[in-house]
């Protein structure tokens, strides 16, 4: 993991976004950090099902990062460097050959369905001749012993087909600028600040060392939703929540933790730190009674 080159990190408006879809993917496979995508897709703006890249980390997330050498924060400064005249040219060369190599492309793409269908294309030719034929017999403009003697066979490289619009090509954007000065320089990041946020990130590196995914936790009651393995293919099986050692707990809090859990079908872990600063953990269970 080490060997991998660190991956970019942007801080817009305190929030940490990734806006490689390559880099979002190495996260995920290299380093198990699951994030959360935040942006629209470029299709489907005004749905909110499915959402697309940016890539927003957690505050846990970009600490547990930046540990481990595996990215780069970096703040998204407005100081970019204006393109050259010469740089516009190449940005518009490079866009034009984009859309000539989608041209082509779509034109195999249709010169070969006609290939798969020509059989069909065919047999339609015919038919419509043939019918047109009897309706000339019928107005007694060709006697009743015509036949259809046309050639339906078709020279697939000589069938025009039309450039797709330049409005409905597909259009590369850059994931991040290529302008900007050579001598960026890292944020600094001040995450954790508070006992809370102490605690919070010694659980999350904790259960993460552990080999564990994890993300937020907000929408079950918790601090944390923690998989066995990547969110995508497994259900949670813990809702982590974060107490610190010293609190007192009524009988009430706990039943309400055991109860929160059982009706998500979860195990609640209670995770504090002990005065070894090491994180120990119980876990919650409802069982009812029968």
């Amino acid at each position: 993991m080490n060997e991998l080159k660190p991956i970019k990190v942007y801080l817009q408006n305190d929030k940490p976004l990734v806006w490689s879809a390559r880099d979002s993917v190495e996260l995920r496979e290299q380093w198990r950090i699951v994030g959360c995508l935040i942006g629209c897709l470029p299709r489907l703006p005004r749905q909110n099902n499915y959402l697309g890249l940016p890539l927003q980390l957690s505050k846990e997330e970009v600490t547990l990062l930046l540990e481990k050498g595996a990215i780069l924060l970096l703040n998204n400064s407005s100081d970019l460097k204006q393109p050259s005249v010469q740089e516009k040219e190449e940005f518009n060369e490079y866009r034009q050959k984009s859309y000539q190599a989608q041209v082509e492309m779509f034109r195999e793409e249709r010169k070969k369905e006609i290939h798969q269908n020509m059989a069909n294309i065919i047999e339609g030719k015919r038919d419509k001749a043939q019918k047109d034929l009897e309706e000339r017999k019928s107005r007694g403009e060709v006697s009743e012993e015509a036949e259809v003697e046309e050639d339906f066979s078709i020279d697939v490289d000589k069938v025009p087909i039309p450039p797709i619009p330049k409005k409905f090509s597909l259009v590369q954007l850059f994931t991040e600028s290529p302008y900007k000065p050579e001598d960026e320089v890292p944020v600094v990041w001040g995450y954790p600040t508070s006992e809370k946020e102490r605690l919070k990130f010694g659980v999350y590196r904790d259960l993460w060392n552990q080999g564990y995914f994890l993300s937020n936790g907000s929408k079950f009651g918790g601090d944390f939703l923690v998989y066995p393995g990547d969110p995508s293919r497994y259900h949670s099986h813990y809702i982590a929540i974060c107490i610190p050692h010293e609190k007192k707990m009524s009988a009430l809090d706990i039943v309400s933790m055991g109860r929160l859990g059982s009706n998500v079908r979860k195990t609640v872990l209670l995770c504090s730190e002990g005065p070894d600063n090491k994180i120990s953990y119980i876990s919650l269970q409802w069982t009812g009674i029968s």
